[in-house]
């Protein structure tokens, strides 16, 4: 059996196979192709159909602006890539350099790429049935589309981007929605405290139920409807639940290969999967020294940071054995939330120091009139939050992107406090 070339480019009898149909392994190969590989590519792809737009799994979907068809995306057929859908990797056999599938068919290969992604299920021990769901691909997302055609009341459990996304399309639809999350505020990991719960409260003006700061002890079926029960004793009653209690890296099938997969496949800071010759990895699935922010293994899911990664794995791999540049990823992305345009660039801490500006001052809906949130740490910018004020994101962004420090000189407090001058307003955060 062949062995991966580690020392010269890929040539044409080379043979690199990508598990994974996403932004990650499209990009993937989209990139081995442009950089001039002539070798053979295949694609194995758990989906049963092209590759979609998984973001409208939680908008569009729901709300019937758009079908299954109208999300997926075009497969560029020039690329001479041989897509097998259907095709889920259940091991890996690193020595015969073979991956097998579900399907019981076996891909040789010389490169691997692994942009397996992420999945989501329910927590251990939670009861499936009727009206019980997850929301992450577009099948799921389709029968919770016909299971809202005749709900009344849903319960989203997990307040972050999709917990949000999916309440605030049940409400469009005219349904009661109830969104339940252990912090007092919404989307912590996405955008922080402060902006956070200025979201929480636009949600709630628009009709949410908010039960924040709760935990759920126990859910269960009781005469054709689903109880929630929390940790303060109240009850939730729903027709219909959706768990959204984030992500899982989608890694079993690599379990005996030696590779690190205990919180991510661990990848050096080129993407390199630690420990193997001849195989990178990309997207969600990934746990690497992002050195723009730390030397310690970091994960980034994001739509914009698979497709980046996916471009980085694929010109590492090819690079063989030779020293390449690190990959750096800026995380960023969007979400547009009962008239809330959301975007996020870079990475923050509680820690940080919280840099609040006001788009139009005075305004007591202060997120709907324009809100940034800038973080800094050692007085470098890197992380800004913004709600309503998409241009001055796009202007502070740039700067980021092309690693211009934005610097302030933060004035000494022994304690968090607000002050104001002209249209700025800071937060001093201090641990």
């Amino acid at each position: 059996m062949r062995r991966a070339r580690q020392s010269m480019a890929f040539g044409w009898s080379d043979r690199i196979l990508v598990i994974g149909g996403g932004p990650a392994g499209m990009a993937a190969t989209e990139e081995l192709r442009r950089r001039g590989f002539t070798g053979d590519i295949t694609l194995l792809c758990d989906e049963p159909d092209a590759p979609y737009d998984r973001p409208a799994c939680s908008k569009s979907l729901l709300t019937g602006h758009a079908r299954p068809q109208d999300v997926r995306m075009p497969i560029d057929g020039s690329l001479d890539v041989r897509w097998m859908h259907g095709r889920r990797a259940v091991e890996v056999d690193m020595r015969r350099r073979t991956v097998l599938t579900q399907t019981d068919e076996e891909f040789p290969f010389d490169g691997l790429v692994i942009a397996s992604g992420s999945y989501a299920a329910l927590p251990k021990g939670w009861p499936d049935g009727p009206g019980m769901h997850v929301l992450h691909t577009v099948d799921e997302a389709w029968q919770l589309r016909q299971d809202l055609r005749h709900a009344e009341r849903v319960a989203i459990i997990g307040g972050g981007i999709t917990g949000c996304e999916t309440a605030c399309a049940v409400r469009e639809l005219a349904r009661e929605a109830v969104l339940i999350d252990p912090k007092p505020y919404v989307m912590g990991r996405a955008v922080g405290e402060p902006i956070g719960y200025m979201i929480a409260e636009e949600h709630r003006r628009f009709g949410v139920e908010m039960r924040l700061g709760r935990r759920v002890k126990e859910v269960e079926r009781r005469r054709g409807r689903w109880r929630v029960s929390l940790d303060d004793g109240s009850y939730v009653h729903a027709d219909v639940v959706v768990a959204s209690l984030g992500e899982k890296p989608d890694t079993a099938f690599l379990e005996g290969t030696g590779i690190d997969i205990s919180r991510g496949i661990l990848c050096d800071e080129s993407l390199r999967v630690v420990g193997t010759e001849g195989v990178v990895a990309a997207g969600a699935a990934v746990r690497w020294p992002n050195l723009l922010y730390s030397s310690e293994p970091m994960m980034v899911g994001q739509w914009i940071a698979a497709v980046e990664m996916g471009h980085a794995a694929a010109r590492t791999l090819l690079a063989g054995d030779r020293e390449v540049p690190p990959v750096g990823i800026v995380p960023r992305y969007w979400t547009l939330q009962n008239g809330l345009r959301v975007m996020v660039a870079g990475d923050f801490k509680p820690t940080d120091h919280i840099v609040m500006t006001e788009m139009r001052p005075g305004r007591k809906d202060t997120a709907r009139a324009g809100v940034m949130a800038s973080y800094y740490r050692d007085d470098e910018l890197v992380g800004l939050i913004a709600v309503n004020a998409a241009r001055a994101f796009t202007e502070v962004t740039r700067a980021m992107l092309i690693d211009t420090p934005v610097r302030v000189q933060p004035e000494p407090v022994s304690q968090p406090q607000r002050t104001r001058t002209g249209s700025e307003r800071r937060l001093a955060a201090v641990s």
